[in-house]
């Protein structure tokens, strides 16, 4: 095949794609190329920015143009280059000051006349992503429909450069990103309880989703010298990175301040939601009616007096960001409080991962509308133990939960499927969360009062799918699965939960009569 000059040159062109250069590098190697080739005396090659809706200069040639940086944006619709940019149609004028499209202002300051022009609009994979402009041929005359014929060869090259210098510049973005994120969340992390102190009567859970990627919401819990509880959950103004590193270095004093000898509790409410209590029985709630402060540094010199309430044993404090409440259906329906209250109500001793997994269902995947933050306090005959990853610490932890079981009024036969079920549940952790890895821990909290007796099996080892925590048929003689049909015949209850941000947590119930728990 033979090659004439003009088609020689555009292989050169197209030979800079495969090139080390840069984009502005590129695309003034394409306008040099067809400025040549067309004797222009200006040219230059815009990108378009849709999400500001306008056009910059990426590179310009000749006296006509400055230098791309001291160009301003041009918006799209606006002047010649802006017309092509909104229509998508190509521009080709005899004398552009007898198009009322044409703005005149740059002329004026360079003292530069445009005659002639040629504009054409860079399109890659079906999208818009530039414009190209010719402007005055040396001899004067104007450009005619074969220059645009053989300009838009040329600028096929640029919008091919101009795409794949978009998705570069987008896959660095997202790289880095992707490590703002890992180093956001590792402190983020680090400022979230893992460790929450155990106080006997006291049981303690929390839980937090991010609206976007890490959460700006505060959750401090410590145990204070006098044995007492003290609580902070804190919603920092704000979302995303910004906050999360704002709640990271977040100091205050605490929202509640709970005594486990009385269930006495302390609250000071700075523009929180009132915190909800539920239980002992199914279906009642209650809100923790406190003074209404304006949140912290609003109003400068602003006192805040606390308020007191006392919980009765196998009651649960529930403390919950706005996000709770705010969290929405696809079809745009938020949760609300009375949906929500109904949800904790429901099983007090499950209020929190049952909360969570509502919210989960309720929103179906759509982004969340604020950070979620949630943290439980339940008040009554609670004892937790932690244990290391270790079949030989499974003895350990089947006595601590016979004593208890035992002193709930279970005789032994009930007491022995128990130990069973716990100790099927330990090991599988041990097995399979942590690997047979001798490092972990597992932390056994039994919880009782009048009519019922929980189990709460926690690990601190890689987030589990809530489909492996599925039972087989007995016809099914593939090993495994068998321990879990069995927790599922022992308990009344048996929920995995894996809405904590470290690790896994199962739940396991016997509801029915027994001997009422001092």
């Amino acid at each position: 095949m033979a090659f004439n000059t003009k088609d020689e040159r555009l292989l050169d062109v197209y030979a800079l794609l495969t090139s080390a250069l840069d984009l502005k590098a590129v695309l003034t190697q394409v306008l040099k190329k067809a400025g040549n080739l067309l004797r222009t005396e200006a040219s230059g090659m815009l990108l378009v920015n849709a999400a500001a809706g306008e056009l910059t200069y990426e590179a310009a040639l000749g006296k006509a143009r400055p230098r791309p940086r001291e160009q301003p944006p041009i918006k799209l619709g606006a002047g010649l280059a802006g017309w092509v940019a909104a229509s998508g149609k190509p521009l080709l004028a005899e004398d552009a000051y007898k198009d009322p499209r044409f703005s005149p202002a740059l002329d004026q300051k360079t003292g530069f006349r445009t005659k002639s022009v040629l504009y054409l609009p860079l399109s890659a994979r079906g999208r818009l992503v530039g414009v190209a402009e010719l402007i005055n041929k040396v001899d004067g005359t104007p450009f005619t429909p074969a220059d645009q014929a053989l300009f838009a060869r040329y600028c096929a090259v640029a919008a091919i450069a101009i795409d794949n210098a978009l998705l570069r510049r987008k896959a660095i973005e997202q790289d880095r990103l992707g490590r703002d994120m890992q180093i956001a969340e590792q402190i983020q992390r680090a400022a979230l309880p893992s460790d929450i102190p155990s106080i006997r009567d006291l049981r303690v859970e929390c839980r937090s989703l991010a609206c976007r990627y890490v959460a700006g919401d505060v959750i401090d819990i410590t145990r204070l010298p006098d044995g007492r509880l003290a609580v902070l959950v804190a919603d920092v103004s704000g979302k995303g990175v910004p906050a999360a590193l704002f709640a990271a270095k977040f100091s205050a004093d605490f929202d509640a301040v709970i005594d486990p000898a009385s269930g006495a509790v302390e609250l000071v409410n700075a523009g929180h939601l009132p915190p909800v209590i539920v239980g002992p029985l199914r279906g009642g709630s209650r809100l923790a009616v406190t003074p209404g402060y304006p949140p912290l540094g609003v109003a400068e010199e602003q006192t805040y007096q606390s308020a007191g309430l006392t919980l009765a044993r196998g009651e649960r404090i529930v403390f919950m960001t706005d996000g709770v409440y705010d969290a929405k259906a696809p079809g745009g329906g938020r949760l609300g409080q009375k949906k929500a209250r109904e949800i904790l109500a429901d099983s007090p001793e499950l209020a929190v991962p049952r909360l969570m997994k509502a919210i989960s269902r309720f929103t179906a995947g759509q982004p969340l509308a604020d950070d979620i933050t949630v943290v439980g306090v339940g008040y009554g005959d609670y004892e937790e133990r932690t244990f290391p990853s270790q079949t030989k610490f499974l003895a350990p932890a089947r006595q601590f939960v016979e004593k208890l079981a035992l002193a709930h009024g279970f005789d032994e036969r009930k007491t022995g499927a128990i130990l069973l079920a716990v100790t099927e549940a330990a090991a599988n952790i041990i097995k399979h969360t942590y690997r047979m890895s001798p490092d972990g821990r597992i932390r056994i909290g039994v919880e009782r009062r009048s009519g019922q007796f929980a189990v709460h099996i926690r690990d601190w080892g890689d987030r589990q799918e809530p489909g492996r925590f599925a039972s087989r048929d007995l016809a099914d003689i593939r090993p495994g699965g068998l321990g879990l049909r069995y927790i599922r015949e022992v308990m009344d209850v048996a929920e995995f939960d894996d809405k904590l941000w470290d690790g896994n947590e199962l739940h396991m119930l016997i509801r029915g009569s027994t001997k009422p728990c001092r």
